[in-house]
């Protein structure tokens, strides 16, 4: 199996994980455990994986001496201001898709308050979604985060490609390369598309603190 997907081999990898994941027996397995697939109602061939999970705000200490955020993110808006309102109730919708133009699994998500606002880039920084590690040396705009070392945005904004919805998602143009360097040290026969969706897991997970 390569290191991209047709839309037949996405849906049977994505719907495998999730049976097998199902139960929930370790921590590590836990972080991969609340998936479900689903489908558009209207049109075939647009199936995704969807879970639902609780976040939580970071010390601001930490979040001041790792992140650089430009002045413009400043400005207080009525989103804003509800996600500081319930800081203890967050909700993070997170997706997997078909990248239609790379062919990989894409990791798309939006962050609500409890008034259902979402949350602004800004404030998505402040919660505990991204390791630690990785955003230390970031730098945010209003509608993307970029790093140094990197030729193309970590996070930008975009629609869900099945539902329409406004998300943010994570850059899938490296993941390729990535998941094949996981792939080369396994040599098992069986459970390709399994195996391809745990190291796009393992590669996501560099990334996103899987909760």
């Amino acid at each position: 199996m390569t290191a991209t997907f047709t839309r037949q081999q996405f849906d049977e990898a994505c719907q495998e994980f999730i049976h097998i994941h199902q139960s929930v027996s370790s921590t590590y397995e836990a972080r991969l455990a609340g998936w479900s697939w689903k489908e558009h109602h209207t049109l075939p061939s647009f199936g995704y994986m969807h879970r639902s999970i609780t976040l939580n705000w970071r010390q601001p200490a930490s979040v001041d001496a790792s992140l650089d955020i430009e002045d413009s993110l400043d400005v207080v808006d009525d989103s804003t201001a509800a996600s500081h309102g319930s800081r203890n109730s967050l909700t993070c919708q997170q997706y997997v898709v078909l990248s239609a133009t790379f062919r990989v699994p894409a990791f798309y998500f939006s962050v609500h308050g409890s008034s259902g606002s979402p949350l602004q880039l800004a404030d998505i920084m402040k919660t505990s979604l991204l390791r630690e590690d990785v955003r230390e040396g970031t730098v945010a705009t209003t509608f993307a985060v970029s790093h140094p070392a990197m030729n193309f945005p970590l996070l930008s904004q975009g629609e869900h490609p099945t539902l329409g919805t406004p998300c943010w998602y994570f850059h899938p143009c490296e993941t390729a390369s990535a998941v094949q360097d996981i792939l080369k040290e396994s040599e098992e026969s069986g459970g390709r598309p399994l195996r391809y969706m745990e190291a796009w897991f393992t590669v996501l997970s560099t990334v996103v603190d899987m909760q």
